[in-house]
Formats: structure tokens, sequence, C-alpha cells
């Protein structure tokens, strides 16, 4: 008896310790969703992002700003700004639905009108509601670009001082070059 239980002791280490010991890759930056970069002439682009649902709109927008930044230095300008183009304007948050989770039923031997007894708690079956993106999330940007701050706009974005800022965050190195992230594997010991 005590050399099953220790037997199984020693599995159970064995399987947690694998599981805790598996480190996932970081993504780089061209992994994090579906990128398009359509030329529409020689310094005008229109820069799109698809992102997974379960990422916020606000992220997804800071994703295409970088990638918008990014498609700007990598084709030689320097400043860009984001056209007041319709279809800019008609870009919306994806559809959300609100999910209820399924009620336990029967729950330690109650039957249905359980939770109608005043001040009765079952923190199984009163779970709040959650809201949850049916939809991937999209945007997409028509942007033109600009040589040097004088031929630019007042309201043009500096290419360069955002990926220097916001770069960093995913990955991106200020000269639009994507950054392999360090490997993550367990310090070795010697």
């Amino acid at each position: 008896m005590k050399k099953t239980m220790i037997g199984m002791a020693i599995v159970i280490a064995i399987a947690l310790s694998g599981c805790t010991t598996t480190l996932s890759k970081p993504r780089t930056f061209d992994q994090l969703g579906s990128f398009t970069t359509t030329p529409l002439n020689n310094k005008t682009f229109r820069v799109g992002y698809q992102g997974s649902p379960n990422m916020g709109f606000g992220t997804a927008e800071e994703i295409t700003l970088v990638k918008s930044a990014q498609t700007t230095v990598l084709n030689g300008f320097q400043y860009f700004k984001v056209l007041n183009d319709p279809s800019n304007r008609n870009q919306q948050r994806p559809r959300q639905a609100v999910v209820y989770p399924a009620p336990m039923y029967p729950y330690y031997g109650y039957g249905y009108g359980h939770r109608r007894f005043p001040g009765y708690f079952d923190p199984y079956y009163n779970m709040p509601p959650q809201v949850v993106n049916v939809d991937p999330v999209q945007v997409s940007y028509t942007i033109e670009c600009f040589k040097d701050k004088k031929s630019a706009p007042s309201d043009a974005f500096d290419a360069r001082l955002i990926l220097q800022n916001l770069g960093q965050k995913y990955g991106v190195s200020p000269t639009g070059q994507v950054l392999q992230p360090e490997s993550a594997t367990a310090p070795t010991q010697k």
C-alpha cells in the first residue's frame, strides 16, 4: 500500500513538473494577426489588421498604428497622416454577445426551486454574465506619407517616434524591422 502511494506521488510529481517547465515561445509582431498593406500610389497606402475575437478594439487600433508607422519607414518616409477616408469612418467595434452560465441542476440534492429562499447565494448558479466578442477585430487606415516635416501637414504622425515608443512594446525596431523575441528557455545550471 505504501509503495503504491509513493509510486502515485512520483507519477503525479513528474506530470505536474512537465507542465510547469514547458515554456511557450513569444510571438513576433507579424504573428499578432493578419496584416495587409496595399499601395494606392507612390505615397498613399491602405493598411489593414485583423486580430482575434478576444482582442480589444483599442489594442487593434494601436497595432494598426504601429503597422502604419512601419509601412511609412520601410517605404522611405518619416511622417504619415491618416486620411479622412469614408472607409475609415465606417469602422465599428466588433459585435458582442452576452453569455450567461448554464445553471447546475440539481445542486447538493436540492431541487429546481432552491434559489427561491431569501438570502441564499449559490456561487455556481449566480455567476455574472460575460460579454464576448463575436467577430474578429478589424481595423484599417488609408495613410498618406511625407518625407520631411515641412511637406507634412501639422497633424501628421512622426513614424520614427511611434516606432521608438510603441514599437518596443510589439517588437518592432525604430528602423521598422521586426525583432525576434528572446528565447524562452529555462536557464541552465552548471
